[in-house]
């Protein structure tokens, strides 16, 4: 989309930046409305997958961020190490008079129907694991089922893979849940370390409930070396 002019009550972002710069802010706020993403790593992936079409260079992409919250488009924030990027009230009505509806973002689909505001930790997490998959060109949706419609299933995360889906399990440390993964007819288990997963797998195990396992500790290790062979790091 080639914008040549910014409609009536945005046009100071305009007056304040030259039109190759305020074209590529607004590029990437139409991106975040379109695609949902709430982490600044999935939007710099977003934005290395689209780049011939956006012409936005990944190393110039934190000196859009800046202006982008000067202009009240975004927000930035964290969830402990993660940087985590909104769209404002202000932002999204851009992107509707531009013609793009926003969808729900990661962030807002967890905080509505995972209580991912006060359990920021396991959001984090659940952010983390979507961007490890998406990263490896699956199709990750966030907590895909509203809680008063299936309170029966309720996994954190849906991963796609060539048409196959995996309904997932974030846990944040390694305890013990007999009754969780005794209801379940297979796990799909994603841990935050090694240790973790090693422990918890033990024991679902012993259960004689099959499965597979990763843990986002070796994801990001194999992604930062350039290995996005895989996601799953073993199965029972």
């Amino acid at each position: 989309m080639t914008i040549e002019t910014l409609p009536d009550g945005f046009r100071r972002i305009e007056w304040a930046y030259r039109r190759p710069r305020w074209r590529r802010m607004v590029q990437i706020a139409l991106l975040l409305a379109g695609k949902g993403v709430s982490t600044a790593s999935d939007l710099r992936h977003l934005l290395g997958v689209d780049k011939k079409s956006l012409h936005i260079a990944l190393d110039s992409m934190l000196d859009l961020l800046d202006p982008l919250i000067e202009s009240r488009v975004i927000s930035i924030g964290s969830l402990g190490r993660m940087r985590v990027v909104n769209l404002t009230d202000y932002g999204k009505a851009l992107a509707r008079a531009l013609g793009v509806e926003p969808v729900e973002s990661d962030l807002e689909k967890i905080a509505r129907l995972h209580h991912g505001e006060t359990q920021t930790r396991h959001a984090a997490l659940v952010l983390m694991a979507a961007y490890q998959a998406r990263l490896r060109g699956w199709q990750a949706e966030v907590v895909p089922f509203d809680p008063q419609e299936t309170p029966w299933f309720q996994p954190d995360l849906k991963l796609t893979d060539e048409g196959r889906a995996y309904y997932c399990e974030v846990e944040t440390r390694s305890r013990v849940k007999p009754r969780k993964w005794a209801r379940m007819r297979q796990v799909n288990l994603i841990m935050p370390t090694p240790a973790a997963r090693l422990w918890v797998v033990r024991r679902i195990q012993n259960m004689g409930i099959p499965g597979r396992a990763t843990d986002l500790r070796t994801l990001a290790k194999q992604a930062k070396a350039g290995d996005l062979a895989q996601f799953w790091l073993e199965k029972w």
